[in-house]
């Protein structure tokens, strides 16, 4: 009896140990991936974005096919998820390539969590571990950017075998993406 009740308090103190461990990693790569995401977004050099996108396609299977058109209305901050009948010339058309579908979809998936705390990305209900983490990701980035001029010696020597990566997924689909979006949009608005 003692050694079944030994193995299943062994057990739950294990399972606590990972989950810790997993949501400390997935506040550290939230920091990463909001760092990552927001130095390759304002680069506007073309021959450099299109540099970048190779890489993904290059690096990231199935980063091919993500390059997504979306349509922006001004007025209600959010974009649009159905075009049917929809007269588009009245929204601002953005373009997602590659690279920004990826890492920003990751980001996202990682911060919504539960769909109510959005911490650490908007700072609700955080734990002090939990802004440790995402702050150590933001040095560690901080360590490893060398510039936009240097982006792709970046890309290939940091960022490609960074283990936050592991959250990419090239699976994605346009409508989720959009509805994702939007709530990160409703967060940065608020």
């Amino acid at each position: 009896m003692s050694k079944i009740y030994f193995l299943i308090t062994t057990f739950i103190i294990n399972l606590s140990f990972y989950q810790s461990l997993y949501s400390s990693d997935q506040d550290y790569c939230v920091g990463y991936l909001e760092e990552v995401y927001w130095s390759l977004d304002p680069i506007e050099e073309v021959q450099i974005r299109e540099k970048i996108i190779e890489f993904f396609n290059d690096n990231f299977e199935g980063a091919k096919k993500l390059d997504y058109d979306l349509y922006y209305d001004s007025q209600s901050k959010q974009f649009l998820s159905h075009l049917d009948g929809v007269d588009i010339s009245k929204y601002k058309k953005v373009n997602y390539p590659n690279f920004e579908i990826l890492v920003l979809d990751a980001y996202i998936n990682l911060f919504k969590g539960d769909g109510i705390n959005y911490c650490p990305a908007f700072w609700d209900n955080c734990s002090e571990d939990s802004l440790k983490s995402f702050f150590q990701a933001s040095e560690d980035f901080s360590r490893s950017w060398i510039g936009e001029e240097n982006v792709m010696k970046f890309l290939s020597d940091h960022f490609v075998n960074h283990h936050c990566t592991m959250y990419l997924d090239s699976s994605i689909d346009k409508k989720t993406f959009i509805s994702d979006l939007n709530i990160l949009i409703n967060e940065l608005t608020k």
